[in-house]
């Protein structure tokens, strides 16, 4: 609360005044594609930053796997027990990628229909407010780049069977395109999304 009137406070005073909205910001379309936007790019970032986890974790995995074998070979006992403790760790680490590939998928499942709903909703919003449904505008480019980038994840995880890295590559590319529809488009400074930051 504080923190919230102190930085009202100190505005400067042209902007502590409040204005009308213009009316094409006076729309539930608005309310809806906004908030399906923040909340699936929320979700995708989530699931994305699993399927770097993965990445990271796999690759850990297989060093330490090469690290175990590269050992000399000094007696037979040695030798067992070095194999079993690389086993046991191997294990644990593959039930590690496992879980995050799991809960990749699991949340990116629940991001993507909010994705698809978000872009609908302000395609809807276009045409009610500037009488057209797309207008190739550079962030809605990217946002139909970005939900094509989760829709290959999605096919070729639920038809191709694909688990585990090859999957979170995918993830990893979505994760980048994410940060550059949500804020690297603006740094263009063109087209209806771009707020006049960075100008």
């Amino acid at each position: 609360m504080f923190i919230n009137g102190f930085s009202i406070l100190s505005l400067p005073k042209d902007m502590q005044k409040a204005t009308a909205l213009i009316p094409s910001l006076q729309s539930n379309w608005l309310l809806m594609h906004v908030s399906m936007m923040i909340f699936s790019y929320a979700a995708l970032l989530s699931g994305s930053l699993l399927s770097i986890a993965l990445l990271v974790l796999d690759t850990f995995k297989m060093e330490e796997f090469k690290d175990n074998m590269k050992f000399k070979l000094n007696s037979k006992r040695f030798f067992i027990k070095k194999i079993n403790d690389s086993f046991s760790k191997l294990n644990s680490l593959n039930d590690l990628v496992q879980e995050l590939d799991y809960w990749s998928y699991r949340i990116i499942n629940v991001g993507f229909p909010f994705l698809t709903l978000g872009i609908l909703s302000g395609a809807v919003w276009a045409n009610e407010t500037w009488g057209s449904y797309w207008n190739w505008d550079p962030k809605e480019t990217w946002a139909l780049i970005t939900w094509f980038i989760f829709a290959i994840y999605l096919h070729v995880r639920i038809n191709q069977g694909w688990r585990g890295r090859k999957v979170a590559l995918i993830g990893l590319l979505g994760f980048f395109i994410i940060w550059f529809c949500y804020l690297g488009v603006n740094l263009l400074g063109k087209g209806l999304h771009s707020y006049g930051w960075f100008n």
